[in-house]
């Protein structure tokens, strides 16, 4: 049985209700921030454009682990062998005390330490520049569904229906032999932000994720995530 943490969204939405003259409800900006150096928090990892009956051979692993930065502090480590040229890694986590039926934008940073260099030679593509960070929402939890996944999040530098995408994963002190990391943060502004509808009962599922057109490993440290869901 799965179990997801309430984000803040049901605790900012609180003290949101009507007053004693049963005035509309406005709908407030959401925030959504975790530091990952205080464990999951609510998020879960998930895989997706594989074969799952091949899974050993992809390398996957998803957990809380030391950084590479020696500091001591942790990170959400995703890491996986990209052997069918589109690999899917993500985060995702389930926001509940939206407004019902209610248009929201998706918009913050996510930071992360990554083992690919700038302008490195790849099979298939870049290690860095071929691997294509996405964010995006739906009403129903995403997951794999056979071999892709149950929602559109496009393919490889193409965003979808249900995700777009906010940057790749060069970092800068990273090498080409993917021996070194490097610490990145990538932002999305309010209107370039990802535009999504909340749920009847009013939740959505969020998700961020690497879309690797690289055959080949990636590894890669989530620290912080800070987003907003602005009405």
């Amino acid at each position: 049985m799965k179990h997801y943490l309430t984000f803040s969204a049901a605790l900012l939405l609180a003290a949101c209700g009507s007053d004693d003259n049963d005035e509309p409800t406005v709908p407030e900006p959401v925030v959504i921030t975790t530091e990952f150096n205080d464990g999951k928090q609510g998020w879960e990892a998930g895989f997706s454009d594989y074969p799952v009956d091949d899974e050993e051979i992809y390398e996957l692993e998803a957990e809380i682990a030391d950084l590479p930065d020696e500091s001591g502090d942790q990170g959400f480590r995703l890491k996986g062998m990209n052997r069918s040229d589109d690999l899917f890694m993500y985060l995702k986590g389930r926001v509940v005390g939206l407004h019902p039926n209610t248009d929201y934008t998706l918009h913050g940073s996510v930071s992360f330490f990554s083992n690919a260099g700038a302008d490195c030679i790849g099979i298939g593509g870049a290690p860095g520049e071929s691997v294509y960070v996405k964010m995006g929402a739906t009403e129903i939890e995403p997951e794999q569904l056979d071999f892709y996944m149950n929602i559109d999040k496009g393919n490889q530098s193409q965003p979808g229906n249900d995700a777009i995408v906010i940057g790749n994963i060069v970092a800068e002190g990273a090498n080409c032999e993917g021996t070194a990391f490097g610490e990145k943060t990538l932002e999305v502004a309010l209107e370039d932000g990802f535009e999504v509808q909340s749920s009847a009962s009013g939740e959505l599922w969020i998700m961020i994720g690497t879309d690797s057109g690289y055959e080949g490993l990636t590894d890669m440290y989530y620290t912080e995530v800070h987003l907003t869901l602005t009405p």
